[in-house]
């Protein structure tokens, strides 16, 4: 029999763990419920990242206009939307069986990703050719 005693590293801002130390380090520096996070998606895309501050203060209440608002702030960014979300403590639950299990914001990140992803290669595959613009 062989006993091996491995190290676990855990993130300081959420729940997730695992075994390789960079890893989490580099989860970390992302993680949505860190206040100082560094969103890839937007250095991806070229967007400049605004503060979670201004972001979770634009998302107000949480209704379908803090959405609206939150969305035009953060440029589209659905991470950084997920992480103004989380960070209000306005949670978004999804209804269960037996109805619904809490207060919803009506914020759907696969959709919103796509939605992001969508318009991003949308406006890179646009050629200005002699003042015409091509697809």
């Amino acid at each position: 029999m062989k006993k091996e005693q491995v190290w676990r590293y855990y993130c300081n801002f959420c729940k997730k763990s695992g075994c390789n130390g960079g890893h989490m380090k580099r989860h970390e520096n992302s993680c949505t419920n860190n206040p100082d996070r560094k969103c890839k998606m937007c250095d991806i895309a070229g967007l400049e990242q605004k503060p979670i501050a201004v972001l979770i203060s634009a998302f107000g209440k949480g209704d379908r206009e803090g959405v609206k608002k939150l969305r035009e702030f953060s440029e589209g960014c659905p991470v950084c939307m997920l992480a103004a979300i989380r960070q209000s403590k306005l949670q978004y639950y999804h209804c269960g069986e037996d109805g619904d299990s809490g207060y919803r914001v009506e914020f759907e990140f696969n959709d919103e990703k796509n939605l992001f992803w969508r318009r991003q290669n949308n406006s890179k595959c646009t050629k200005i050719v002699d003042g015409e613009r091509y697809q």
